[in-house]
């Protein structure tokens, strides 16, 4: 029986998509905050971890992995969404900030599945 493997992908997906949530839901929970008390989410320090955390999680999956399988639409979907979640997070409008850092985390989270997929069959990515 072989034993389970950590996979930096399966991280890095989980993260993005929480990112991507993040974005979409503190708007709407900041409406509620003073009922629900999680106004501590909308912290900048917690989305710069989460951004930061995915940027060292990709560098660490899809780089190396990339000079195995070779498939150039991993970085430049990856490079996409964190290009989206700067613009968004440093130049976007406050209506248009939410969409653009949770498109970003959702491309980051899609370059991290393709890596995924396209490494799953070869030995060396094993």
């Amino acid at each position: 029986m072989s034993r389970p493997r950590f996979n930096l992908d399966i991280v890095g997906m989980v993260l993005s998509l929480a990112c991507a949530l993040h974005c979409l839901a503190v708007p709407l929970l900041l409406m509620f905050g003073a009922f629900t008390g999680l106004h501590f989410l909308a912290d900048p320090a917690i989305e710069h971890t989460v951004i930061f955390g995915s940027i060292i999680i990709a560098g660490l999956s899809l780089i190396p992995h990339y000079f195995h399988h070779r498939r150039k639409e991993v970085l430049v979907t990856a490079t996409t969404g964190f290009a989206l979640i700067f613009i968004g997070h440093f130049f976007g409008l406050a209506w248009l900030h939410g969409l653009l850092v949770a498109a970003g985390g959702a491309a980051v989270a899609v370059s991290h599945l393709l890596n995924w997929r396209y490494c799953r069959d070869l030995e060396v990515c094993k």
